[in-house]
Parts: C-alpha cells; sequence; structure tokens
C-alpha cells in the first residue's frame, strides 16, 4: 500500500480576502421569476456572462480534464445536462489562493507562469505541479448528482451547518465537504463562506454558489498533521501527536489509499460483477444493471481525542504550558495518570513498551482510535429508527452502533439522543447507557443515566481537518477498564453487518444517499483477486453485493437503515465477527427478512476459520413467520409460530414470543420500521430475527461465522442485515425480561 503522491500533499489553505459580489438576490426558496432563473442557461455559459467575476474559473473549467482517464474538459461537463452543484470561486478568490501558494513556498511568483508551474516532470513528460493545481481548484468545487439527484440549495445546508456535517455526495475529487456557519456569511463549505446574496443560482444543469476561497480541503495525513504539531509545538491536539508516536501509530495513521487497487480497477483487471439476478425495482423483480466495484480503496480512521486544556489541568500543568513538556516526559506523564486513574483494563501491563497492545497507554490510546472514517453525519445512522423521516429530519428515538477499536479488540459505542433527560438535544456521545423508555408502549427516548454511564460528548466542529481521518475533540475523558467490560456485557448488542466492514464507511459505501443504482447495489471482488473487505474472505463461487436499501426518499427495504448484503452463487465466505465484551453465555441472533427469492444456507460458527464447526441445521432464510415462501410466489404454512401482537395484552404477548424462541425465532425489534410505511417491523411477519447459536463466549477471542450454499440454484440470494450478540443476563432475566426494541 502507498500513500498519495507528493503533489497531493501541498493543499493546506489559509484564509482568503471575499470575492466580488453581483448585484442578484439571493433566497432559501428559490424565486423562479428572480432575473437569474433561465430556460437556457448551463453552468459553464452563465459563468461566462461574467467574466468580471468569474474568468479565471472560466479558463480553468476549459483546461483540466474530467478524470485522468478522459481527454473532455469539465467545461463540456457543465453544457451538457445534468444536476451539478458549483461552488464558484471569484477571480480574487483565485488570485488569493496562488498567493497562498506562494507564502506556503509552494511557487515563487502568484501567477499561473511561476517558474515551478513550467517544470515538467522528466518522469511523465508533464507540467504535474501545474496539473494537480488546477485540477484542485476545478474538481474540488463540483458535485455530480447524476441523473436522480438535484443539485444543493443552501435550503439544505442549514439542517449540516449547526454540527458541522458533510454534504451527502462527494465532489469531483472524490471528497465529500463539509458544511458549516460562515465567518462572514450564512454558510461555508468547507472553510470557504458562500455568499448570501450570490447563491443558489438557477441553471439548466445545477446550481452555483458563488464562493470568496478556492476549495482545497486538506491532503495531509493524520501522521503528517501530528509529525507538524510537534515539531511546531502547535497547541490543541500536542498531547495526542506524542502519544501516537510513542505507541509506532504513526506509519499506519500515514496510510490514505491503497493504489494498487484503483491501478488495477483502471486497468480493467477486477470487473463488475454480473447483474444481480433478482434484485428489485420499486418493490417488482427484475433483471438490472451490474455490481459496481467500488472506484477506489480510501484507507481512514477516526479519532476521539481529549483537548491540550483538559490535559493541562489532569497533569496539574499550568495554562498554555504543556508544549513545552518534552515528549518522553509527558508520555511518562500521561502513563502515570492512567494506572492511577485505572484508565485501562487491569490485565494490562504498565511497562515501557508501549508498542504492545497489552500495554496500558497502547491501550488508552488505541481506544480511541476507530479503522473506518466515520463522517459526523454517520457517527449513527439515521434512517427508519420509529418516528424519523428522512423528509422533515426530525428525531425521537435513540440512536446507535457499535464499533470495533485500533489495537485490542474492544467495542465503542456511538450514540445520539434527540432529547437527553436532562435536556440537551442531537448531541453525540461516546459509551453512553441511558435509561430508556423501552416499555412495549414506551419511545426509546431518555428517562435517565447513571452518573458513570452518561458517557462523553462529541463536539464535532473547530477540529484539524486531514485527508485520511476525522478527528473529533471530547469534553471529558474517554478509557476502558474492567468496569466498562461489566457495563458493556450487561447490553444486548445489535450491529449493522456493514459495520463489520470499515471500508465501508471510509469509502462512502454505507448508505450513500444517491439513488442511483451504481451507489445502491455496490459489489466485491472475490479475495482471490483481490482483497478488499479485510473482514471477510470470498470465495471464487460468490457473487457479494452490498445493496444500501435507499429506493428513493419515500421507499426502502423493510431492513435496519435500509442496507442489507446480498450475495448469490455457489456462495461461500467467512466473516470475522466484532468481538464481545465479556466472557459468557451469548446469543448470536441475526435479522432476516424472509421471501421467494431467498435461499437455504448451512452457517459455521468458531475460532478457527479454516475449520469452522457447523451451528445447527441449514438456515432456510425463506421462512417466515406466517409463510414458507416457494420460489414462484406460492406459500407454505410455517412453523415459526409468530401471531400479532394483542394491543395491551403484554401478557399475551409475552407468551407468544417465548414459543417463538423454542422455534429459535424472535419477532423483528420494535425499534425499526419499513421506510414508507407506520407500524414497526415486529409486526411484519416475514421480518424476524433467527437464533443461530447459544455458546459461551470469551471477550479476547477471535470469533468467524462461515455461510455455505446448499441449494443448487445459484440464483436463490442469501441475505444479511444485522446481528446481536445477546447476554444470558439479558435474555434469561427472571427478574427483568428482554425488551421488545
Amino acid at each position: 500500500m502507498r500513500t498519495l503522491s507528493k503533489f497531493n500533499k501541498i493543499f493546506l489553505l489559509l484564509s482568503m480576502a471575499l470575492g466580488a459580489v453581483l448585484t442578484q438576490s439571493c433566497s432559501e426558496e428559490i424565486d423562479k421569476s428572480s432575473r437569474y432563473t433561465f430556460t437556457g442557461n448551463t453552468i459553464i455559459s452563465y459563468l461566462e456572462e461574467y467574466p468580471e467575476t468569474y474568468s479565471e474559473y472560466s479558463t480553468l473549467l476549459n483546461i483540466v480534464p474530467i478524470s485522468d482517464f478522459s481527454g473532455s474538459k469539465v467545461s463540456q461537463l457543465l453544457s451538457a445536462r445534468g444536476n451539478y452543484t458549483c461552488f464558484a470561486p471569484t477571480n480574487e478568490a483565485i488570485r488569493n489562493y496562488l498567493v497562498h501558494l506562494v507564502d506556503s513556498g509552494v511557487i515563487s511568483d502568484s501567477s499561473w507562469t511561476a517558474p515551478e508551474f513550467l517544470e515538467v516532470n522528466p518522469e511523465t513528460g508533464k507540467q504535474d505541479l501545474l496539473i494537480e493545481i488546477q485540477k484542485s481548484i476545478v474538481l474540488n468545487s463540483l458535485i455530480d448528482g447524476g441523473d436522480e439527484i438535484e443539485a444543493y440549495q443552501t435550503s439544505e445546508f442549514s439542517e449540516r451547518a449547526e454540527m458541522g456535517q458533510m454534504l451527502g455526495l462527494a465532489n469531483m475529487m472524490n471528497r465529500k465537504l463539509q458544511v458549516t456557519v460562515g465567518n462572514n456569511t450564512k454558510y461555508a463549505i468547507s472553510g470557504s463562506d458562500v455568499s448570501d446574496t450570490n447563491c443558489n443560482i438557477f441553471t439548466i444543469n445545477g446550481r452555483i454558489h458563488q464562493v470568496d476561497k478556492v476549495i482545497a480541503p486538506s491532503t495531509q495525513t493524520a501522521s503528517q498533521l501530528f509529525e507538524k504539531i510537534v515539531a511546531n509545538q502547535r497547541y490543541g491536539f500536542y498531547t495526542y501527536a506524542v502519544l501516537v508516536n510513542a505507541c509506532g501509530l504513526s506509519e499506519v495513521l500515514n496510510l490514505a489509499e491503497d493504489e494498487v487497487y484503483y491501478q488495477k480497477r483502471m486497468k480493467g483487471e477486477l470487473e463488475d460483477l454480473p447483474q444481480h439476478p433478482t434484485h428489485t425495482s420499486n418493490g417488482s423483480p427484475t433483471p438490472h444493471s451490474k455490481g459496481i466495484l467500488p472506484e477506489r480503496r480510501y484507507i481512514g480512521y477516526t479519532m476521539f481525542f481529549e483537548h491540550d486544556s483538559w490535559w493541562e489541568k489532569t497533569l496539574g500543568l499550568a495554562d498554555s504550558t504543556i508544549t513545552n513538556v518534552k515528549p518522553e516526559e509527558l508520555v511518562a506523564l500521561v502513563a502515570a495518570k492512567i494506572t492511577e486513574n485505572g484508565w485501562a483494563l487491569s490485565s494490562a501491563s504498565t511497562g515501557t513498551d508501549y508498542t504492545n497492545e497489552n500495554n496500558a497507554l497502547n491501550q488508552f490510546v488505541t481506544y480511541h482510535i476507530l479503522p473506518a472514517r466515520l463522517e459526523p453525519n454517520k457517527l449513527v445512522i439515521h434512517f427508519n429508527e420509529l418516528w424519523y423521516s428522512l423528509t422533515d429530519k426530525i428525531k425521537k428515538a435513540s440512536v446507535y452502533d457499535f464499533h470495533t477499536t485500533m489495537g485490542k479488540r474492544r467495542l465503542l459505542k456511538t450514540y445520539e439522543a434527540s432529547k437527553t433527560y436532562d435536556g440537551k438535544r442531537n448531541t453525540y456521545y461516546l459509551n453512553r447507557f441511558p435509561i430508556l423508555n423501552n416499555a412495549t408502549d414506551g419511545d426509546y427516548t431518555e428517562l435517565g443515566c447513571e452518573d458513570d454511564k452518561k458517557g462523553v460528548e462529541i463536539i464535532t466542529t473547530g477540529t484539524p481537518e486531514v485527508f485520511n481521518a476525522f478527528i473529533y475533540r471530547l469534553n471529558d475523558v474517554l478509557f476502558y477498564n474492567d468496569k466498562s467490560v461489566e457495563t458493556f456485557g450487561k447490553e444486548r448488542l445489535r450491529i449493522d453487518v456493514a459495520t463489520f466492514f470499515p471500508e465501508f464507511m471510509t469509502n462512502d459505501i454505507r448508505c450513500n444517499e444517491n439513488f442511483s443504482y451504481q451507489h445502491q447495489c455496490v459489489g466485491f471482488p472475490q479475495s482471490s483477486k483481490y482483497n478488499y473487505l479485510e473482514n471477510v474472505e470470498i470465495s471464487d463461487n460468490t457473487n457479494f453485493y452490498y445493496l444500501t436499501g435507499r429506493v428513493s426518499n419515500t421507499g426502502s427495504y423493510a431492513n435496519y437503515q435500509g442496507d442489507e448484503l446480498n450475495v448469490v452463487g455457489n456462495y461461500e465466505m467467512t466473516m470475522k465477527l466484532p468481538p464481545v465484551p465479556k466472557d459468557g453465555v451469548y446469543e448470536l441472533r441475526m435479522g432476516i427478512s424472509a421471501n421467494d427469492r431467498r435461499g437455504m444456507c448451512q452457517v459455521y460458527w468458531g475460532t478457527n476459520k479454516h475449520a469452522l464447526p457447523a451451528a445447527g441445521i441449514p438456515f432456510d432464510m425463506r421462512l417466515g413467520g406466517v409463510d414458507w415462501y416457494i420460489k414462484g410466489g406460492s406459500t407454505l404454512p410455517s412453523i415459526v409460530g409468530w401471531e400479532e401482537d394483542v394491543k395491551g395484552d403484554d401478557e399475551v404477548n409475552a407468551e407468544n414470543d417465548k414459543k417463538m424462541r423454542n422455534n429459535w425465532y424472535m419477532k423483528s425489534p420494535n425499534y425499526f420500521y419499513w421506510y414508507g410505511q407506520t407500524q414497526s417491523l415486529r409486526h411484519r411477519s416475514a421480518t424476524l430475527r433467527r437464533i443461530i447459536l447459544r455458546e459461551e463466549m470469551k471477550a479476547d477471542q477471535v470469533y468467524y461465522i462461515q455461510f455455505k450454499s446448499v441449494l443448487e440454484d445459484t440464483d436463490t440470494e442469501f441475505f444479511f442485515d444485522y446481528i446481536e450478540f445477546c447476554p444470558k443476563e439479558v435474555y434469561d432475566n427472571p427478574h427483568t425480561p428482554e425488551d421488545i426494541w
């Protein structure tokens, strides 16, 4: 694996002056009668009508190609039909950008004829620096909505700005742009103020928003940032920059992309999967196009760090003095504090081999890092939890996810409450375990929270930007110790299968907002051709698809968070499971959605992935709660024993649930619903939970699960939505029965 080229590491920009202002007005709702509402202007023709403001930008649009593999220019793209969002920098913004490159030592003259721009790379025969700079300006400014996603208007910025969330679609450099409150305007896009008066400019192929700075997201890696922080004794995350280096994490945190995959993909060595034989469109089974492989394989991380100001108070230092402490001394101070306060497992060693994952300092630091890029929008996934709507974005039920950390494998919980019991709204936390209103007629909102389970608040704005990671600030200390083990060990752990694979988040595959088919149905190569997903081995006879389930703004699949794995062929695949937090007996459950296109598989589970024992009899995914679905549309009676709840009679409903459990089935959780309908999926007989096994499991053991098809029909589907690890003291508790959520 290799990180990005040296030319991708130079775009660290300072603030630039406010651009020229046109005389048009702007509003959140577009006034179709205003003078910039045309029937014929494209984005490029509009920009060319205002050379006094956009001539520099227009010139670049006519120079820069659409991609490295196309001779067509971006201006040609912006002359065609489509749905493009254009963040157009003014002439002054581009001139200021060139001045910044001079100040940064990249070029010696603030013009396009600077000697460094004219220099030809003998290896490529091209003016590489000039090409990279021009490409960065143009491709970072444009978002292609495809045929189905309309261009962004400022009315869509407001819901994202306060929490620093990202726009749902990536730009043409494959970067997601962050929306924040502007310095001098209502909104900013990746630090560039969007004009309050010259935005939402309508053209027949998109919208134009004037910005006062060139949009050029950072291309430095986390390791490069930390190196500069230590070298310059920069205040903010100096402590963590020192700790990351001490734990030997600098090399891995410098990884940004596996360029081998990209080269194989572009050379045609890795082909898209064949069309999915049974994938549906609007509920009707129809053949579709291929499972499109991801274009890139980026490598990324999410880091949750306490600020230097917090460390100064904790270590007893005066304000703004921590950067004067020598790195080796600071590491010793932090290591001693971790031991003193019990911020690691009691089994952890306390020596100075900080690179060992059993070392207390290493455990503390790596527990703050996830091997996936979780943008602010996806710290938790809002989609079809009860009472949520994609249209109005109103949140009610508490939402969570469980991720596996770097280093020693432990679970880290991300959590958001629409309103905490003490009044905070739409706040993200780590490891918050509140008391929820989980009665049969409850709403899954907070009723209270014990002091030691309140978790740590995540601050999503005002943190450093790097290419291969999201860095968030915490308002208090995060740690994982023996008490954490007990807390996690008493929870039912529901984990979406997409969380198994960090690559899904890092490469914007998981729950992508784009409704086009290539984003709805993503394919992955078999492991023998290329191992794209680290935590699964895919056999040569397996066609492995990920479906977002997001058919439209008004419809989805009947799945947790909408998405699923949908696999066809004579399949065999072996997945690494997330860890359990505590030694003990657990039920391992799988969410299922039965229909006549599903198949049957044998499940294997254990610790030796090359010799896994069978887990029970073959699993028939056509078996619903009431019907056994036969291919072709007919049904037979089911043996599962599902019965509709009797409203207001918890005793009868509990007895029905017990009968289903005796058959190794459970109703779907009450927590989510089929998007576009009104009832939770607990009331749908075809959507269930299958108990796969009940076994003793250990916290420090790696477990694998394997699925092999047992049917000759290779068009039948293997379906995987989510798992639950449920400890015995939850599912078999005589005093507090497991809730229906």
